[in-house]
């Protein structure tokens, strides 16, 4: 039946559809497989144009370069904020250890 093999719906079985249902349908490959490599072609395709470009791939680049900007910058952070903890916690030992030297003996 045509409908099992049009994937897309189109009213034709296009030669992707064609390979793709053959695949399967010998056990070759599982569809799991072909629905991730789907999704991996579809992440690099960042124009969505139905193809892999010398820009898509610029694009994606450019994105994870923000990505490990971005972690960088919440690193550092991370990294100030237990400083000050740090500091803090110091500053209220201290100041504990302080107050019991200076207690009156009973």
């Amino acid at each position: 039946d045509i409908e099992a093999l049009d994937t897309d719906h189109d009213g034709a079985v296009s030669e992707l559809e064609y390979i793709r249902f053959m695949l399967i349908a010998m056990k070759k490959v599982d569809a799991q497989l072909l629905d991730d490599l789907h999704a991996q072609f579809c992440q690099l395709d960042t124009t969505g144009d139905g193809k892999i470009t010398k820009r898509d791939l610029q694009v994606m680049a450019a994105r994870k370069l923000r990505k490990v900007s971005h972690k960088l910058e919440l690193s550092e952070y991370k990294h100030k904020l237990k400083q000050i903890k740090g500091n803090k916690r110091s500053f209220l030992l201290n100041a504990i250890s302080r107050r019991k030297s200076f207690q009156p003996q009973s």
